[in-house]
């Protein structure tokens, strides 16, 4: 087996007899990377995440202290003491978990605040919970869509997204990213063919932390008689004046026909959503088979959610402290004179291009004592490797000089920099 091999080449089909075939070569190529400390994958915490974890080595078993960079733990309520409690009343009283899919036994009275919290937190009529963001998406989309209907997708666009359109007959077509013209574009050539048209786009970029031009698809939207659906996974908590996402930013409330999102980013627990109209949310719950087949999210974490929603509703000082640690490190990284696009949320790609370098750097830093994310194909494309740093509100000013300090030493021995 070459050397040369990257993650990537297990991607790229090829004539087989067994669809084992490829496990022994990828076994090899793995413990390669481990031997190699080029591996910085499924590390094991010991401590709850935070803002500075104990961190076990793969290679050694041994463990060690490291300012967490790779969590999308944004505003640290993962392990907040009153969030925490919640999770525990709710355990004692409710048990550990739901014991039923959502439609049938699974639905406590609890599940049900969390609901009315989450459409309240949007401004909308109503919500429903689902297992996780991506079940959110692949059932949203899939009971919305027919076969004679058109999506159209930003490149960009979550993969749980894309795998939500493979669910459906429909006909799919991707535009460039953030490319408004591009998407008119394909409209004018092909509305009239179509019966629904539905738009999908990520409201904060998961790989890129940039966001949708959201003004300009709600005016592009109503021209074409179409629908929008926005993922706000990465933008709840974290973007508008009060953490309410891509419409407050705009100040565009109201204007998105579908909103969906995770559990898991800021909010620090589990599951999904879709926020919308009354009509619009049940005629989900009954249709999208993921919400329908999967068992209602354990009580513990619902109660825990529904004390993050009250803090994010109550208390701004924990996205006013990300925001400014946002800023710094983003203003500090440019200066450097790394390539990190046009992010202006949590997430901060350094953009390296090249698979190996990447994987070097990211491993480099794990040894210095940071706790980051190499993002290499398929989750990016292959010549846009990076290394994905998330902020968190709990991030303090030493920690995020020392990241920037090895960041800036190891990007010029790379020639990043």
């Amino acid at each position: 087996m070459s050397n040369k091999k990257k993650f990537y080449d297990f991607h790229v089909e090829k004539p087989r007899k067994d669809i084992l075939e490829n496990l022994k070569e990828f076994e090899t190529f793995y413990t390669r990377e481990i031997e190699r400390d080029e591996y910085a994958y499924r590390r094991a915490l010991k401590t709850p995440t935070s803002s500075n974890v104990e961190v076990v080595c793969k290679k050694s078993e041994d463990s060690s202290r490291m300012i967490m960079m790779g969590s999308n733990n944004y505003l640290d309520f993962a392990s907040d003491e009153r969030v925490v409690k919640a999770s525990k009343n709710a355990l004692e009283k409710y048990g550990y978990g739901a014991g039923s899919v959502p439609l049938l036994a699974g639905t406590f009275e609890i599940h049900k605040e969390l609901e009315k919290r989450i459409a309240s937190f949007y401004g909308r009529e109503s919500s429903a919970v689902f297992s996780s963001g991506y079940s959110a998406n692949l059932g949203v989309i899939s009971s919305l869509i027919q076969k004679d209907d058109l999506i159209l997708l930003d490149m960009y666009s979550h993969a749980s997204i894309v795998d939500g359109t493979k669910l459906t007959e429909a006909t799919v077509k991707y535009f460039k990213h953030n490319d408004m013209d591009h998407l008119e574009k394909i409209l004018k050539r092909l509305r009239d063919k179509f019966g629904g048209v539905l738009i999908v786009t990520d409201g904060v970029f998961s790989m890129d932390g940039d966001l949708c031009t959201l003004d300009k698809l709600i005016d592009i939207k109503k021209k074409y008689n179409a629908r929008l659906m926005i993922d706000e996974a990465h933008a709840i908590g974290v973007i508008g004046d009060t953490g309410r996402g891509t419409e407050e930013y705009f100040g565009l409330k109201g204007e998105v026909d579908v909103i969906t999102g995770t559990l898991s980013k800021a909010p620090a627990g589990l599951g999904g959503y879709v926020v919308g109209s009354s009509g619009l949310v049940e005629y989900i719950r009954h249709l999208a088979s993921s919400y329908i087949f999967s068992t209602g999210l354990p009580p513990s974490i619902v109660g825990g959610l529904i004390e993050v929603f009250k803090i994010m509703e109550s208390d701004l000082a924990r996205m006013k402290l990300l925001q400014k640690n946002i800023v710094y490190f983003t203003t500090r990284l440019r200066k450097l004179g790394f390539n990190i696009g046009d992010t202006i949320t949590a997430i901060v790609p350094v953009i390296i291009g090249d698979e190996d370098k990447t994987k070097k750097i990211s491993c480099a830093l794990a040894r210095s004592g940071v706790f980051v994310s190499a993002v290499i194909f398929p989750a990016v494309r292959k010549t846009q490797s990076r290394i994905r740093f998330s902020l968190m509100s709990a991030h303090t000013g030493n920690e995020i000089e020392f990241v920037l300090k090895e960041l800036e030493t190891l990007g010029r021995e790379y020639g990043v920099i």
